[in-house]
């Protein structure tokens, strides 16, 4: 059996344009998910401050 593939290497400008883009994606879609889980606890903290104030 034969194989029939090529062989394209990548430089290494390539792989640290790969790498750096994936970093920013990552960054990016970690500081969304950050700041929603943040503002659901503040949510969170407040109702239940705000319950207890009422309560009392």
């Amino acid at each position: 059996m034969k194989k029939n593939s090529k062989k394209e290497y990548l430089n290494r400008d390539e792989i640290n344009e790969m790498i750096e883009s994936a970093l920013r994606r990552h960054n990016r879609r970690s500081t969304i998910i950050s700041s929603v889980l943040g503002w659901i606890l503040i949510g969170g903290y407040s109702f239940g401050l705000f319950q207890a104030v009422q309560n009392v």
